[in-house]
Order: structure tokens, then C-alpha cells, then sequence
């Protein structure tokens, strides 16, 4: 059986001119590429800059949480479910990781509600998979067990959906990605993170446990690029899918320039993954 294979909707924005965190914008840019037959499906980014609550606490450069519209997880559903596109995953906020591993009880609860709300979302929208960066990317001391067992109790109420823990950086003292990966029954393989800590090949050992992989490339011409990389974009797929015999859902997460004049390019790229 072929993998299924997503594109992310935070950076195809891009493609029609709108911004990441541009809800409606997104969707237009997503119905655009889903007529292309390019794609099976999306993974949908929830951004922190839709809280009404309070502006996100990582990348606060990248947008003005005053001016960008909110949304409550109904609405998200409601905007998904009108357009009818098939959403094969969703993306909790990046600061989830940023509740969990702070000091103060109030935050660990807002952490709790991020993760419900996410796969309350993935489960209404019918997605398998919801990804989660869960921890402090800069913080070199924090409980693990703490942030794993927050995390586990809200996922276990969402028994149809896995709940995926992804390889971001971490600055934890003696750990690298993989190692706080490992021990998860549902893990997200993104391929920028594994090249930068040189991580690749480890992750055939429990690649049973992984649900997701972040594809993560830069377009040159009608292909994909991974720059800075002791592996090719190429080359990790065809070990992925064919040496480890990866079955499960394949994730294009566009790097680098991202506009209208290369969506021609990208939908070309894109076709590359089939054949």
C-alpha cells in the first residue's frame, strides 16, 4: 500500500500570497492544490496567533498577534468541514511545549487545554494523527516525566487519534531529540531535526512507532532540496519508505522561498513523491 502524502497548510500559504497564520487564506491556497490531485490530503497547522488568550510565546516576531483574527476550535472545525478537504493530520501549536515545561501550575493547565483542543480538533476532522512539539526547545532543565505524563493523561482520551511527539531541538542537558522521542508510542520523523543532530539512521529502530514523517525540503526547479544536510530529500525517502518499509503518512513541509511564481514548481515536486 502507498503512503498517504500531505502537504503542511502553515508555509503553501505562501503560495497565494498569504501568511502563515491567514486561516482563510490557507484554505483557498489548500482547495487550490487538492483540484491538482497533487496531494491526498493536508496537515493542518494550529497557530498560537489564533488565541484569544494571550500572543504566542515562541517566534513572536512572525506576527502581530493584535491584528490576526481568532478562532475557537469550533470554528476551525467549521471552516474545515465547509470546505470538505481531507485533513490526515493536525498540528498542535508550537507552544505547547512552552506550557508544559514551565514552572507554573496555570501554564501546565493551559498546556492541558492546548492538547485537548488539538485532538479534539484532529478527531472531529476525522485526522489519525495530531503532531506535538512537547517540550521547551531553549530550556536545559526540565521534568520530562512531568510534561509526559500531563500529556499522556489528555491523550489517552482520545483513543482514535495518535498523539505524536515530533523531534524538535532541545537544549536539555545530556538528551538529543531521539532520545526524548524514543519512549513514545507515536512519534513524528522530521527530516531537518534528524539531519541537524545527525539522527537519521536511529530512527529505524522504532520506526513501528512512527506515524509521521515531516518531509522537509527546499524547491530547486521541480524538485526537492534538503540543504545543510548529510542526506539527500531523495535519499532519506527511499530509505525511509523502502529499505525501513514506512507505510505510513508522508508530510511536505516547503523550506525556504514560498510564492505564487513557483507553484508550478511545487506542484511538480509534489508528483515527484509518487512516482
Amino acid at each position: 500500500m502507498a503512503n498517504l502524502i500531505s502537504a503542511s497548510s502553515a508555509p503553501i500559504a505562501g503560495f497565494g500570497g498569504k501568511e502563515y497564520y491567514d486561516l482563510l487564506g490557507t484554505v483557498g491556497v489548500m482547495r487550490k492544490i487538492f483540484k491538482e490531485s497533487v496531494v491526498d490530503g493536508f496537515e493542518l497547522q494550529l497557530e498560537p496567533e489564533w488565541d484569544i488568550e494571550n500572543p504566542p510565546l515562541t517566534d513572536t516576531d512572525w506576527a502581530d498577534w493584535t491584528k490576526t483574527p481568532k478562532y475557537t476550535a469550533r470554528e476551525i472545525v467549521a471552516v474545515l468541514k465547509r470546505e470538505k478537504l481531507p485533513i490526515l493530520s493536525v498540528h498542535a501549536s508550537r507552544d505547547v511545549g512552552k506550557y508544559l515545561c514551565s514552572e507554573q501550575e496555570k501554564d501546565w493547565e493551559k498546556g492541558k487545554r492546548v492538547v485537548y483542543e488539538s485532538l479534539s480538533i484532529a478527531e472531529e476532522l476525522g485526522a489519525k494523527v495530531c503532531v506535538f512539539h512537547l517540550w521547551d526547545t531553549w530550556k536545559t532543565t526540565f521534568d520530562m516525566r512531568h510534561v509526559e505524563k500531563i500529556f499522556l493523561n489528555t491523550a489517552d482520551q482520545f483513543p482514535h487519534v495518535h498523539a505524536s511527539v515530533e523531534n524538535i531541538p532541545t537544549h536539555l542537558e545530556g538528551h538529543t531529540p531521539f532520545e526524548l522521542v524514543r519512549s513514545f508510542k507515536h512519534v513524528t520523523l522530521d527530516l531537518r531535526w534528524a539531519a541537524l543532530y545527525d539522527e537519521l539512521d536511529v530512527f529505524e529502530s522504532i520506526i513501528n512507532n512512527v506515524v509521521n514523517v515531516h518531509l522537509r525540503g527546499s524547491l530547486e526547479g521541480n524538485k526537492w532540496v534538503m540543504k545543510r544536510s548529510k542526506f539527500g530529500f531523495y535519499e532519506s525517502l527511499d530509505r525511509i519508505r523502502d529499505e525501513w518499509k514506512y507505510k505510513e503518512l508522508l508530510t511536505v513541509e516547503p523550506e525556504g522561498k514560498i510564492e505564487g511564481s513557483l507553484f508550478h514548481n511545487f506542484l511538480e515536486a509534489m508528483r515527484s513523491l509518487k512516482s
